[in-house]
C-alpha cells in the first residue's frame, strides 16, 4: 500500500515542519475458503514522526492516523550475559530490536600488524548500526597490552580484559556497550552486552495551553486542577511549582528547572536526550503535566544550536541573551491536561488486539 508511506508534514509546536509516515504491512497470511486469514502479529501498523527529535517541544507523532504530540520517554539497557557470538551462525538476539552477529573474515591491520575479528550490532530490519573490532591472538601478532593505547582506541578498547566498548550516549537509538571476554575457535565470547530498549512513551492527542508570564503566587486551571506557581527566580531558571486538587490539597510539588543558557549550550547534557536534565524540567501527576516552555530548535546533532527570543525568532545560541522562559521573575509554562502513557509489548488500551513495539523497518 504504497500511497500511506508518503511523508506529510506537521509543524511541531514552533513551527517547525517534520516528516510523519504511516503503513501498514501484512505477513504471512493465507486463503481459507475463499478468505483471507491474517494470522496473530501478522497485521502491523507502523509509523514515524517528529518523536526522535525532542521530547520537549511538541514534536508531531501519528497513532493510527489519530495525530498526538510526543511527550516523553523511558528506556533502558537489555542485558545478556555470558554468550558466544559464533561465525557462520544465527545472529545472537540483545534486545527488542536487534541481534549481535559476528563477520565471516578476520582482517589484519597492516600498520599495527594484528588481526581484528569484526562484529556488528544490526537491527530487527538487518540493517547494521555499529561496527567493532577485537584482537585476535596469533604467533605472530602483537600483544593485546602491546597496543592497548594505539589500536581502537576511539572505539573505547581497554586492556587487559575485559575489553569494553561503549556508543555514543547522545545518540539514543545507538547507546550500547559490550564487555568481551575472550576469542576462541568458535568465536567471540561476550562477558556482558547491553542495548537500548524502550519501556514506555507518553503522548497527548490535545494541544498544551500556553501559560506565559506567570509570576509567584498566580494560579491556572489544568483539566480537574490548579497549578500553583509558588516561586520564580529567573536568575536560576527556576520555578516552584505546587498542583492542587478541587479541595484546594497539594498532591504534588516541584521546583522545574534550572533552565538557563549554560543548560542549553551544555552539550553533554542534552535537553532531548539527557535523563539527568529533562526529568527537572517538568511535573508529571497521573494525566497532567506541567513544564517549561523550552525555546530550542531541536537538531539532530549534539546540542541545541539555536534559541527563540522574545520576538519568536530563533537565533544562534551564542548570539541569546535569555533562555526565553524567564524573564522578569515571569515564567512561561505548558500545560497538558490529557497525558497517556503508551507501554510497550504490552495491550493497547483502545484496541487490545495490538501491542506496541519500537522497530527499525
Amino acid at each position: 500500500m504504497p500511497r500511506l508511506l508518503a511523508p506529510k508534514l506537521l509543524p511541531n509546536r514552533h513551527g517547525i515542519q517534520r516528516g510523519i509516515t504511516e503503513g501498514f504491512m501484512i505477513r504471512q497470511s493465507s486463503v481459507v475458503d475463499g478468505r483471507i486469514q491474517i494470522p496473530p502479529g501478522g497485521l502491523i501498523y507502523f509509523t514515524f514522526g517528529g518523536e526522535g527529535f525532542s521530547n520537549l517541544n511538541g514534536e508531531p507523532a501519528v497513532i493510527a492516523g489519530k495525530q498526538a504530540i510526543w511527550l516523553e520517554k523511558k528506556e533502558a539497557l537489555t542485558v545478556r550475559k555470558d554468550f558466544i557470538v559464533a561465525q557462520n551462525q544465527r545472529p545472537v538476539p540483545l534486545g527488542e530490536e536487534g541481534s549481535i552477529a559476528l563477520a565471516n573474515t578476520v582482517s589484519l591491520d597492516g600498520f599495527l600488524n594484528v588481526q581484528g575479528l569484526r562484529f556488528q550490532y544490526v537491527f530487527a530490519n538487518g540493517y547494521g548500526t555499529w561496527d567493532l573490532s577485537t584482537v585476535v591472538p596469533s604467533g605472530y601478532a602483537r600483544s593485546r597490552n602491546a597496543i592497548a593505547y594505539g589500536y581502537l582506541q576511539g572505539e573505547g578498547l581497554i586492556s587487559p580484559p575485559p575489553l569494553q566498548f561503549f556508543g555514543d550516549p547522545f545518540d539514543a537509538s545507538a547507546t550500547f556497550y559490550v564487555v568481551l571476554d575472550s576469542v576462541t575457535p568458535r568465536g567471540i565470547r561476550i562477558k556482558e552486552a547491553g542495548a537500548l530498549d524502550m519501556i514506555w512513551f507518553k503522548i497527548s492527542y490535545d494541544k498544551p495551553v500556553e501559560a506565559n508570564d506567570v509570576s509567584a503566587g498566580q494560579s491556572l486551571t489544568v483539566g480537574n486542577y490548579r497549578v500553583k506557581v509558588l516561586s520564580v527566580d529567573s536568575g536560576k531558571g527556576t520555578a516552584g511549582i505546587a498542583l492542587l486538587d478541587s479541595k484546594g490539597e497539594t498532591v504534588a510539588e516541584k521546583t522545574l528547572g534550572p533552565l538557563t543558557l549554560e543548560t542549553y549550550g551544555d552539550r553533554y547534557h542534552l535537553l532531548e536526550h539527557s535523563n539527568v536534565i529533562r526529568p527537572h524540567l517538568s511535573l508529571d501527576y497521573e494525566n497532567i503535566r506541567v513544564q517549561l516552555n523550552t525555546k530550542y530548535e531541536a537538531p539532530f546533532g549534539p546540542g541545541p544550536v539555536r534559541l527563540m527570543n522574545e520576538d519568536g525568532e530563533f537565533v544562534p545560541l551564542p548570539e541569546a541573551e535569555d533562555v526565553g522562559t524567564f524573564h522578569g521573575g515571569r515564567v512561561d509554562l505548558l500545560l497538558y491536561e490529557d497525558v497517556r502513557t503508551m507501554e510497550l509489548r504490552k495491550p493497547w488500551e483502545e484496541d487490545p488486539r495490538f501491542v506496541f513495539q519500537t522497530a527499525y523497518i
